[in-house]
């Protein structure tokens, strides 16, 4: 069951989407930080975007 999961979660990710993955998972993190976090994580989660 996993490793069907974890197919279907691969499958799903493939090409640009998997590159973009650590730069949206950055600004997130990034972003919960009080007062300087939005505008930091605001340009890494761009590059996420840019690159899809």
């Amino acid at each position: 069951m996993r490793t069907v999961l974890l197919l279907c979660l691969v499958l799903g990710m493939s090409g640009c989407g998997l590159v973009a993955l650590p730069f949206r998972v950055t600004g997130d993190v990034i972003s919960v930080v009080p007062v300087v976090g939005k505008p930091i994580g605001a340009p890494i989660h761009a590059v996420g975007d840019a690159i899809d």
